[in-house]
């Protein structure tokens, strides 16, 4: 005992203080290195929002040089509005059609990917340049695929079976062809992604698998699926969003025709704010689609703590 240091009491309060103080400036170090990015976002997102909402309760338009408080009106006759009924409809029909398509054709792609073949990389690298080519850009390409004249699709149906469908005429024609030209250009991002989840499966669990007698489709559906359910859940909550707020496939190759029947609701937000200029009754239907994704977030966000629960 007698060649063990006394400690004394005074040295322990001093220590605690040089702890504290250290610790406060990183904090205060941290919230600083934060603070542009969260004064930037909240200009950028915050701000928008809110004026968004504060417009959607006024009649404002510089056609009319209006600007009056009216409440809910604008809410009212958006309801009311059949052209705003019929683009929930098919929003919600673009969402449910689009998002399916990409997610069985990515995930079976990404299963032919993720084996071995020559050339891999290569056919990986191919398989992402619909997704890397812009939207209006995809949009106005297959304006002309779709063409009834002069389309490479029509051209092939005369040639095999003597027909030409309007497909940018027809409501139903029109519908596919826009649920179409969607899940071609945004397939590949989502193959890439599975890919990745399929590469963080451990290969010993598919070798275990075959020892019992279970590989292909079995192993497939008991094993891969099960395991990558998060991923594919969290994905199909992205790209769900993302449909709703889909605009640049609708505005390049139907203009949301015929009539309104491809309207998506971005894109009547942008004729009544942009076209219209009527901006009290745009801002108000911006707002029933923040609804509709924050609904959609919210019952995605559900489904994903189930999915982590079950593994």
């Amino acid at each position: 005992m007698a060649g063990i240091p006394a400690v004394r009491p005074a040295q322990v309060p001093k220590t605690s203080r040089r702890r504290s103080k250290l610790s406060l400036k990183r904090i205060l170090l941290g919230y600083a290195l934060v603070a542009p990015v969260v004064v930037w976002r909240t200009v950028t997102s915050v701000y928008p929002f809110l004026y968004t909402l504060y417009l959607s309760f006024f009649d404002n338009s510089p056609v009319r040089q209006s600007f009056d408080f009216i409440g809910l009106e604008n809410y009212a006759v958006a309801l009311k509005d059949h052209n705003v009924v019929d683009t929930i409809g098919f929003t919600f029909y673009f969402m449910a059609v689009s998002v399916s398509l990409q997610i069985v054709i990515a995930l079976l792609t990404a299963q032919l990917l993720n084996g071995r073949f020559f050339g891999r990389n290569l056919v990986r690298a191919i398989n992402l340049l619909p997704w890397a080519l812009a939207g209006i850009v995809t949009a106005t390409a297959a304006r002309w695929v779709f063409d009834t004249e002069y389309g490479l699709i029509n051209d092939l149906l005369w040639r095999a079976f003597d027909i030409r469908p309007i497909w940018l005429v027809d409501v139903g024609l029109a519908r596919f062809a826009v649920v179409l030209t969607d899940v071609w250009k945004n397939t590949p991002f989502l193959t890439v992604v599975f890919i990745g989840g399929l590469q963080g499966i451990s290969p010993e669990i598919y070798e275990a698998a075959k020892i019992d007698g279970s590989s292909g489709v079995k192993a497939f559906w008991y094993i891969t699926l099960p395991l990558i359910a998060p991923l594919v859940i969290s994905m199909a909550i992205f790209i769900s969003i993302y449909r709703i707020l889909s605009f640049e496939i609708v505005y390049g190759l139907t203009q949301g025709g015929p009539g309104m029947a491809t309207a998506l609701m971005s894109y009547v937000v942008y004729l009544q704010g942009f076209r219209v200029l009527n901006f009290g009754y745009a801002s108000a239907v911006a707002m029933g689609l923040f609804v509709i994704v924050l609904v959609i977030g919210l019952l995605g966000y559900g489904l994903l703590r189930r999915a982590w629960a079950r593994l």
